[in-house]
């Protein structure tokens, strides 16, 4: 008998060759495709769009499961379902604010562009603790949480042997310097820091206890992968001090998270870190981290060879082909030619999850997606 799609995964993730790379589409945020590369791309296959949405911040959508069955995907993602009510609302076609009472716009010009926070219940003043407590925050308890999730894991287990990815978006960076504003926040880590932390502590309470109800609705049993993650990168180096407020501020708290998912379910973590995540990866495995995701390997200090070399057996990497450079511009062969070196790169010995260096963008030629995970397929160990 043939390999499963679950233990293609798994085989992988404990550093070990299956027949070939598994290979992912859509099943996190980050992993996935915006609705405009997915339109193109299912007109390019002359399949139906059934598109789900993914994330509404990002316009990016789910695969329709006759795309994932065409490149022969072997993951399936769950992931909470919609706040209800509370601060959620839409305040016009272009502008919405979510629980957080956090405003998003959307930025215009194509179809699918992102939206960016603007406004928050922190962004005038100081912030204190006082009046981070008085915020009416989000609760776990909220239905909308567990919405459709046991229901989702049926569907996906009575489809086939594939490995469940639970994506758990947030965090309490991204929240908190939504919450906040970027700048502001930032200054607050290091004039402000006391309020900082706790803003932190009360975003990774929220988290903490959403992860462990969807995973309750889910059954701890049936999640093989917890997906999430912060951006601590950026293009050129690191958006935080590694020692003095990563390790000193942050990582006590990403622990929480990943031993909040990891003890009821024995499941992997992949961490999602966008830029140069070179020197946070050594903290990220000490908390336990056990993928990284989504490997910019056009980032400073972020060369595959390197990555390998340094952190292969200890950690595996989940994205890498460049979405930068040759998969929006690049020609067929090219695509296929890097997505060759990145699997004999990051998947000697197994340790590499075949995907995208985060969702596909709009400019990308569906010929191009096609090559990358024909590519996967076609390419055995």
């Amino acid at each position: 008998m043939g390999w499963t799609h679950r233990e293609r995964v798994l085989a992988a993730l404990n550093h070990e060759e299956a027949d070939r790379v598994p290979i992912d589409f859509g099943s996190a945020g980050p992993t996935a495709i915006v609705g405009e590369a997915y339109q193109n791309l299912i007109e390019h296959l002359n399949l139906e769009n059934k598109a789900e949405t993914l994330q509404q911040l990002k316009t990016q959508v789910y695969p329709d499961e006759a795309v994932l069955r065409r490149f022969d995907v072997d993951t399936r993602g769950i992931q909470p379902g919609k706040y209800e009510n509370g601060h959620s609302r839409v305040i016009d076609a272009h502008t919405i604010m979510d629980e957080f009472a956090v405003t998003w716009r959307q930025t215009q010009g194509t179809q699918d562009v992102h939206f960016l926070h603007e406004d928050g219940p922190f962004y005038e003043g100081k912030m204190t603790i006082d009046a981070i407590d008085a915020f009416d925050w989000p609760t776990p308890d909220n239905p909308g949480v567990v919405a459709g999730v046991a229901d989702k894991v049926a569907a996906i287990k009575a489809a086939g042997d594939y490995a469940v990815v639970l994506y758990l978006p947030g965090g309490f960076i991204h929240r908190g310097y939504a919450m906040r504003g970027m700048e502001t926040f930032l200054k607050d880590l290091y004039k402000n820091t006391e309020a900082a932390c706790h803003l932190m502590d009360r975003l990774c309470d929220y988290w903490i206890g959403v992860a462990r109800r969807v995973i309750a609705a889910a059954g701890p049993e049936n999640i093989d992968v917890v997906f999430f993650g912060e951006d601590l990168g950026t293009q050129d180096g690191c958006m935080f001090d590694p020692e003095n407020i990563y390790e000193r501020l942050m990582k006590p708290r990403h622990r929480r998270m990943v031993e909040a998912v990891k003890e009821p379910t024995g499941a992997k973590v992949c961490f999602h870190c966008c830029g140069s995540a070179y020197h946070f990866l050594d903290h990220l495995i000490d908390i336990g981290v056990d993928a990284l995701n989504p490997v910019q390997v056009t980032a400073r200090n972020m060369e595959p060879e390197r990555l390998k070399g340094e952190f292969g057996d200890r950690l595996s990497f989940w994205g890498g082909v460049n979405t930068q450079e040759i998969l929006p511009f690049g020609t067929e062969d090219e695509v296929r030619a890097e997505t060759g070196r990145m699997i004999d790169i990051f998947g000697k010995s197994g340790g590499y999850v075949l995907n995208a260096v985060h969702a596909i963008q709009a400019e990308v030629p569906p010929a191009n997606i096609v090559a990358m995970y024909d590519t996967g397929i076609a390419h055995a160990y």
